[in-house]
C-alpha cells in the first residue's frame, strides 16, 4: 500500500493496524497537507460487521465540527477498498500520557474540559460515542485533545443504523470485549437503552484514571471486571491521590454513579470543570505575598483538641475585616508550637493566653448519655407503683413474681410510702379491691422524677451549646483527611478578593490571526537549500513588517505558519488583509523560488486568560483553536473569520458570508484581495 494513490491522496507510511483495518499517513496532493487514511479489511466472517461499523463511524463523525473531535474529510472506495480520510493528528494518546501515574490537576482540567465540551456537542447532535476510553483520546503537543474512533457511536434521528444489535455495545475489536468493558456504563454492560449519561460514566472512568493513574473497576478477568462495575463502588480518588481537590473528587464520583439519573450531563460536567479550573488557576495567579509563607513552608501535624480565641482576620489587600474562626494550635515536625492565623503565625512564646477548653463532641455525648441513663433508672420508681397496683388488683398472678427481684424492689419502694399514707389519713382508699393510694403514689413519683431530671437536662443543653460554639469558632479536632479538605479554607477566603482582581486583569479580549503557507512542501521540491532558507527568511521579514504596522502583541512561528495575538479585531483583520494584498509584490522578485508563496488566513476573537509574562506558545484556548480552524478551511488566498465578528469592523467592504460552510459551528465570512 505504501506509495499507492487513493484519489488525490498519496500513501506515505503505515501508522497502525487493528482487527478492523489499517491506518496510513498520506499526503493530500491538492491541499498539501498530511492526512490519516483508514482502510477497511473485509475478509472473513467479520466483513459485514466491519462495513456497518465503518459507515457508522463516517456518519457519526461527519455530523460533528468541534476542536476536540477528529475531522472526517472524505469517505470513498478505491479498487474495492473502502477508505476513510481523516485529520492527521500529531500527538500521543491519553493512555500514554497517564502511564499509570496521576496527572497534574491543572492539566487534567484543561483536557477534561475539552473532551466534555466535545461530548456535549455530540449529544446535542444525537451522537453517543459508546467507547470513551483513554486510548480514544489523543493530545497534541499544544495540549489540544482529540476524540477518536466513532465506530461504536449510536446515532439518533434519520441517520440511525436500524441493523445495530446489542452485541455492538461490547465490541471495540472484532469478537472481543477487552479494553471497553472497564469503561462501559452499567446500562451499556446490561445491554439496555443508553443515552448521553452512558458517555458521562465512561468519561468519569477516564477522569478517575487521569486523577489517580489507576482504573476504578479493573479485574483479572472480563467477568470479574463486569461484576465490579455493576456491583461495587470504586475507591475514593483521594485515597490514591491526596492532592486531588475535593470538588473534583465529588464530580468524578457523581460521573461513575451506578444510576444514570445521578450523573450530570456532559454540558453540566463541562461547566463544573471550568469552575474547578478557575479555582486552581486563581491559586496559581495570586501573588506569593498574599499566601502564608510559614504555613506553606512548614510541615504540620494536628495538635490535641484545643481552640484559640476568636480573632479578626484582615485580607492581604486590607479590603475587609470581619470576625473569622481561628485555627487550633498546631505543632511543626520539630516540635515548635504555632498558633493563630493570617499572614504570619506566632510561636508559642509570642502567643497570648489560651482560652479554656470547651466541651467537645465526646464531652457532649458523655453528658447526654448520663442524662439518658438517669432517666431510664428513675423510671423504675413510678413503674413500681403501677406494678404494685396491678398486683393488688389481681391483674398479675402473685405466684408468677413471688421471690423475684422485681417484686422485692417494688415492695421496698411502695410499702414505706403506703404505710406512711395510712398513718396520716384515716379513710379507706380501697375501691372494689383497687388501692387508689398506689395510683396517687404513681402520679407523685412521675412528678418527682420530672423535677429530678431537670438539672440533668440543663447540663446537657449547656454541653450542647458549648459544643456548637466550639464548632463555629474553629475545628475542635482535625484528622489528616479533614485537614486535606479544610486546611486551605481560610487562605482561600483571604485570597478571594485578590484572586478576583488578578483573574480580571489576566482575562482580556483578544483577537488572533492564523496564517499558513499553502503547498510549502511542493515549493521546496528541486530547490537549492540556500534558496529555500533565503526565501522563507525574507517571507518572515515581510510578514513581521506588516504585523508591526498593525500593532501585534504576541506571536508564535512554526516552520510554515504563524499564530499571533492583537488587542482588537480591526488590527488582526488588517494584518491578514495586508499580507494577502502585498503578497503579489513579495512574489515579484523578492525570492527566487520557482513556485510563488500562497497563503490563507483565519481570524477569531474572544476572552482569553493571557498573562503578560506568558508566550504565545504557552497559551491554549478554544478561541485560538477556532482561529486556526478558520485558516485551515479557508480557500487559498482568502481570509476567513466568524460572520458575527463583522460587526466589530469599521470597514466591512469585500467580505462575503459563506452560508454553505461552517467551522466549529460558526458561519465564516470570506475576504479576498481585489
Amino acid at each position: 500500500m505504501i506509495g499507492k494513490q487513493f484519489g488525490h491522496y498519496h500513501i506515505e507510511e503505515k501508522l497502525g493496524e487493528g482487527g478492523m483495518g489499517v491506518v496510513y499517513k498520506a499526503l493530500d496532493t491538492e491541499l498539501d497537507r498530511p492526512v490519516a487514511i483508514k482502510t477497511l479489511l473485509t475478509t472473513g466472517d467479520a466483513s459485514e460487521e466491519s462495513v456497518a461499523r465503518f459507515f457508522r463511524e463516517a456518519r457519526a463523525a461527519s455530523r460533528l465540527q468541534h476542536p476536540a473531535i477528529m475531522t472526517i474529510h472524505q469517505f470513498g472506495v478505491e479498487d474495492n477498498t473502502r477508505y476513510l480520510v481523516m485529520e492527521y493528528i500529531e500527538g500521543v494518546t491519553l493512555k500514554k500520557i497517564i502511564n499509570e501515574r496521576p496527572m497534574e490537576m491543572v492539566t487534567l482540567c484543561e483536557i477534561a474540559i475539552q473532551v466534555a465540551d466535545a461530548l456535549a456537542l455530540a449529544h446535542e447532535k444525537g451522537v453517543i460515542h459508546r467507547d470513551m476510553k483513554c486510548e480514544n483520546v489523543m493530545v497534541t503537543p499544544r495540549g489540544q485533545a482529540k476524540i477518536l474512533d466513532f465506530g461504536l457511536a449510536k446515532l439518533k434521528g434519520p441517520d440511525s443504523d436500524p441493523d445495530a444489535t446489542s452485541a455492538d455495545l461490547f465490541k471495540t475489536q472484532l469478537g472481543t470485549v477487552m479494553g471497553t468493558v472497564t469503561h462501559m456504563s452499567p446500562e451499556q454492560a446490561l445491554g439496555t437503552e443508553v443515552d448521553g449519561k452512558s458517555d458521562v460514566f465512561s468519561f468519569g472512568v477516564v477522569m478517575y484514571e487521569m486523577a489517580t493513574g489507576k482504573s476504578p473497576f479493573i479485574g483479572p478477568t472480563v467477568q470479574t471486571t463486569l461484576a465490579k462495575l455493576l456491583n461495587e463502588e470504586p475507591k475514593p480518588p483521594s485515597q490514591l491521590n491526596p492532592a486531588i481537590p475535593l470538588q473534583l473528587e465529588r464530580l468524578i464520583q457523581q460521573c461513575v454513579a451506578k444510576k444514570a439519573s445521578h450523573r450530570p450531563t456532559a454540558k453540566d460536567l463541562t461547566e463544573r470543570l471550568k469552575v474547578i479550573q478557575a479555582s486552581l488557576s486563581a491559586r496559581d495567579l495570586v501573588s506569593e505575598q498574599v499566601r502564608t509563607p510559614d504555613y506553606q513552608a512548614t510541615s504540620l501535624s494536628v495538635a490535641p483538641m484545643m481552640t484559640a480565641p476568636v480573632t479578626q482576620i484582615r485580607s492581604a489587600t486590607g479590603l475587609a475585616s470581619a470576625p473569622a474562626p481561628s485555627v487550633a494550635p498546631i505543632r511543626t515536625t520539630s516540635g515548635q508550637r504555632i498558633s493563630g492565623v493570617g499572614s504570619g503565625f506566632k510561636s508559642g512564646s509570642e502567643a497570648g493566653p489560651e482560652a479554656p477548653p470547651k466541651i467537645g463532641k465526646v464531652g457532649y455525648q458523655l453528658l447526654r448519655a448520663v442524662r439518658i441513663l438517669t432517666a431510664i433508672a428513675t423510671m423504675a420508681f413510678p413503674l413500681s407503683f403501677v406494678f404494685y397496683f396491678l398486683l393488688k388488683g389481681g391483674v398479675i398472678r402473685p405466684q408468677l413474681v413471688q421471690g423475684t427481684a422485681i417484686l422485692a424492689f417494688a415492695t421496698a419502694v411502695v410499702t414505706p410510702i403506703a404505710a406512711l399514707f395510712y398513718r396520716v389519713f384515716t379513710f379507706n382508699a380501697v375501691v372494689n379491691g383497687w388501692d387508689m393510694v398506689l395510683v396517687v403514689g404513681a402520679v407523685a413519683a412521675f412528678g418527682v422524677r420530672r423535677l429530678f431530671l431537670l438539672p440533668f437536662e440543663r447540663v446537657e443543653a449547656w454541653g450542647k451549646t458549648q459544643f456548637v460554639r466550639s464548632q463555629l469558632e474553629g475545628p475542635v479536632a482535625m484528622n489528616v483527611d479533614e485537614t486535606r479538605g479544610q486546611a486551605n479554607r481560610l487562605d482561600l477566603l483571604r485570597e478571594y478578593a485578590e484572586a478576583q482582581k488578578v483573574l480580571f486583569k489576566e482575562k482580556r479580549q483578544l483577537s488572533f490571526l492564523s496564517i499558513d503557507v499553502v503547498g510549502s512542501t511542493k515549493m521546496k521540491i528541486g530547490e537549492d537549500k540556500l534558496v529555500i532558507e533565503h526565501a522563507f527568511a525574507e517571507y518572515k521579514k515581510f510578514v513581521e513588517r506588516i504585523l508591526k504596522t498593525h500593532k501585534i502583541w504576541k506571536v508564535a512561528w512554526t516552520p510554515d505558519g504563524i499564530m499571533c495575538a492583537f488587542h482588537n479585531t480591526t488590527d488582526a483583520v488588517g494584518a491578514g488583509q495586508g499580507v494577502l494584498a502585498e503578497l503579489p509584490w513579495f512574489n515579484n522578485g523578492v525570492h527566487r523560488l520557482k513556485i510563488p508563496f500562497n497563503v490563507r488566513c483565519g481570524v477569531n476573537s474572544g476572552e482569553v486568560i493571557f498573562p503578560d509574562d506568558r508566550n504565545m506558545e504557552e497559551i491554549s484556548d478554544e478561541v485560538i483553536d477556532v482561529a486556526g480552524h478558520m485558516q485551515k478551511y479557508a480557500a487559498h488566498g482568502a481570509l476567513w473569520l466568524d460572520k458575527e465578528l463583522l460587526a466589530q469592523l469599521p470597514n466591512r467592504d469585500g467580505f462575503k458570508p459563506m452560508l454553505d460552510q461552517q467551522v466549529d459551528g460558526r458561519i465564516p465570512a470570506e475576504w479576498r484581495p481585489k
